[in-house]
């Protein structure tokens, strides 16, 4: 016996005591507001209604938050009744919808399925994020609500390598063990880690990795992984154990899941980074060499029958070097040899050292994983495989995608056709339907549009970019978006062209509220404000999370001096806000406005006073909120409250002046002395002035 008590005091002792220390250091540190929460979704209440809103800090347990990688904007009601069918996409940026941010997977997918189920409310909530991979994926499941929707789509595998803990990031140390990894991001989920965190940075000089900004694929140029590299069986057994653990948290919480295979670009995406074989001598290097030069020059007088010599050659000589395969491709493509051309263009893929595309085996274990799990609430969509029938006899390229990885609106056509059918056979078991033809899908959502023909410029200049100049094909690639930027911009043609079409699709009863929103801003450009008006109002009656809507239907009012009407718009929008201080006082100083211009001197005094205290960083915002409060006492003759904020705001200037945030503000000088001169205040709005250039 008292070898046993001894045990048990000693358990308590090392194991017990200090667990229920930490556990209610945690406790306390989380009621104290210590650190932030990392779940995808915050609950929140609108107007006594709990709903769900993506928390805008959840990749930062993965990127430094500089970076600004951070879920779309979705906010949705808790209530999930029978008429409502949501669906959750989960996965990187091609399942983003970059670069069509509004016509992208999403949208296609829903207007697939609002035709499919027109008695159905439709809802399809996006998760997707730039630049992550499984191991994000897999936090973004274990966070997603139980029984919170229907259907979850997985479309993962162009990040494995690049993304958090791969071996060609450029932000984190690669991890081998994934039971190290989820434990590390278990850890810095913990208020006790966030605060341990917090004082190391404040005690020592910041990491420059935490300072980092977003500057696309180039960030990852220098991390090039060959395909024999030894860490890659580890990539391919985390994204295993990955997959299978998000399809079966999903299944548990009663999400029936539909896993997808992922197309990439074969066919006209030439391989980032080729990589010789180590051993090769310097004679066997310049036997290469002419080979391959060789067989460029077969191929530029289009001798192709040559250029397969010449290449085959070469690759006896380095049969890993992957831009020579993807030559020999082209060249069998143009020789009607397409099986062939196929067999090395995945290979050109497969050996790319910089690997921002899933390769053969990634899409080996996806398919090997939808074979082991049980049909029950579970389906396979064969993208890959869909795009590949779509391309024949050639292999997927400009005609889908845009250039690797990120794929046109016919890409997204034939991905949203393919879950489509997969969701409305699970729901109706039928097996005839047809999903709509593209031109029909492109009217619905108004495909293409002027955010279209940025998004292409957009692409433009991102190519300009590492890692793209260094691929075999890229003038054919600036020359392809050239033409796709010409094509588009003639397709959208003018202004009221696009009305006109918008308001067809209207018309049908198939616009969905995002066709409102640019009807609403096309007539605003057209300067007709009724119609303007209409579907702003449509928008909030289709879809009343969207802060921009109120804050448009705010400015509208706001210049037709309709400020009693403005106020509950812009206090909607506060719940949409999600936490962004230049937002949050953006609306702030605006209703302290409209109270002032509702002749409410109190409610609006306590609104705009809250700028310098609340949100003194919002320089200029805060600068206006005093602008405001002078200019109405000084019409009213407040003589005490006029010289209390003249007074206020030079001690907020001169605090400024001592933290050195004028040098972030230089207009700070001239707007004080405009200030004192709008408050009669002449001598300080000269020194103000004078002051400017010392």
């Amino acid at each position: 016996m008292p070898n046993v008590k001894n045990i048990v005091f000693t358990f308590i002792t090392i194991i017990v005591i200090p667990l229920l220390f930490f556990v209610l250091l945690e406790m306390g540190l989380t009621v104290a507001g210590v650190g932030t929460s990392f779940d995808y979704f915050h609950e929140i209440d609108i107007k006594g209604e709990p709903h769900y809103q993506e928390n805008p800090e959840f990749a930062n347990q993965f990127y430094p938050a500089s970076l600004n990688i951070g879920p779309v904007e979705n906010t949705f009601a808790e209530d999930h009744g029978p008429e409502l069918i949501r669906v959750y996409i989960l996965g990187g940026s091609a399942a983003l919808g970059f670069p069509h941010k509004n016509h992208g997977f999403d949208r296609l997918l829903a207007a697939q399925l609002r035709a499919a189920l027109p008695s159905q409310k439709i809802e399809v909530i996006n998760t997707a994020m730039t630049s992550v991979n499984s191991h994000v994926v897999y936090a973004v499941a274990n966070s997603i609500p139980e029984d919170s929707a229907d259907f979850a789509v997985i479309l993962m595998g162009n990040n494995e390598v690049v993304g958090p803990y791969g071996p060609g990031t450029f932000n984190q140390n690669f991890l081998a063990n994934i039971t190290l990894i989820r434990g590390i991001q278990a850890l810095k989920r913990t208020r006790i880690w966030q605060a341990l965190d917090s004082l190391i940075l404040q005690v020592k000089p910041t990491d420059a990795k935490q300072e980092l900004e977003w500057e696309g694929m180039q960030m990852f140029t220098s991390h090039g992984v060959p395909h024999d590299d030894p860490r890659m069986e580890s990539v391919y057994g985390h994204y295993e154990d990955n997959l299978v653990g998000i399809i079966e948290t999903l299944r548990n919480k009663g999400i029936h899941v539909l896993l997808s295979s992922v197309p990439v670009n074969l066919r006209h995406s030439a391989p980032f980074l080729s990589v010789h074989r180590p051993d090769l001598s310097n004679d066997q290097l310049d036997q290469w060499r002419e080979l391959t030069g060789s067989g460029a020059q077969s191929s530029d007088t289009e001798n192709w029958g040559e250029a397969v010599t010449h290449f085959q050659a070469a690759l006896e000589i380095d049969p890993e070097y992957a831009d020579t395969h993807f030559r020999l491709a082209t060249a069998f493509e143009n020789l009607g040899e397409f099986q062939k051309a196929k067999t090395h263009y995945e290979r050109a893929r497969d050996l790319d050292a910089l690997r921002f595309r899933a390769d053969t085996k990634l899409n080996q274990i996806i398919q090997n994983v939808a074979a082991s799990v049980e049909n029950e609430a579970f389906s396979f969509v064969d993208s890959a495989a869909a795009f590949e029938r779509a391309s024949q006899p050639f292999q997927p390229g400009w005609n889908l995608l845009l250039e690797h990885v990120h794929y046109d609106f016919s890409g997204n056509h034939i991905l949203a056709a393919e879950v489509s059918r997969s969701i409305v056979e699970n729901l109706t078991a039928a097996d005839d339907y047809q999903p709509l033809p593209g031109i029909e899908i492109a009217e619905m959502i108004g495909f293409p549009n002027y955010d279209t023909i940025e998004e292409i410029k957009n692409l433009q200049g991102m190519i300009q970019h590492p890692p793209f100049p260094g691929q075999g094909n890229y003038v054919e690639l600036r020359n392809f978006l050239n033409a796709k930027l010409e094509s588009v911009t003639n397709e959208v043609g003018s202004l009221r062209e696009v009305v006109q079409r918008r308001r067809d699709v209207v018309n049908s009863g198939l616009a969905d509220w995002k066709v409102h929103f640019e009807l609403a801003v096309l007539n605003q450009r057209l300067r007709n404000p009724p119609a303007m008006y209409h579907h702003l109002n449509q928008i909030l009656e289709l879809y009343p999370h969207n802060r921009e809507s109120y804050m448009k239907v705010a400015e509208a009012m706001s210049k037709e001096g309709k400020w009693r009407e403005v106020i509950p718009y812009l206090e909607q929008s506060l719940f949409y806000t999600r936490g962004d201080q230049e937002k949050i006082a953006e609306t702030v100083n605006w209703l302290g406005t409209a109270y002032l211009r509702t002749g409410d001197y109190e409610k609006a005094t306590d609104l705009l006073l809250q700028m310098p205290k609340k949100y003194p960083d919002q320089i200029d915002l805060t600068l206006r909120a005093y602008g405001n409060l002078i200019k109405y006492s000084r019409e009213r003759r407040k003589d005490k409250d006029l010289d209390r904020y003249i007074r206020d705001v030079q001690g907020y200037a001169r605090s400024l002046i001592r933290n050195e945030k004028d040098k972030e503000y230089p207009l700070l000088y001239q707007r004080m002395s405009q200030l004192m001169a709008m408050g009669g205040y002449t001598a300080e709005a000269q020194e103000w002035a004078e002051a400017e250039g010392q």
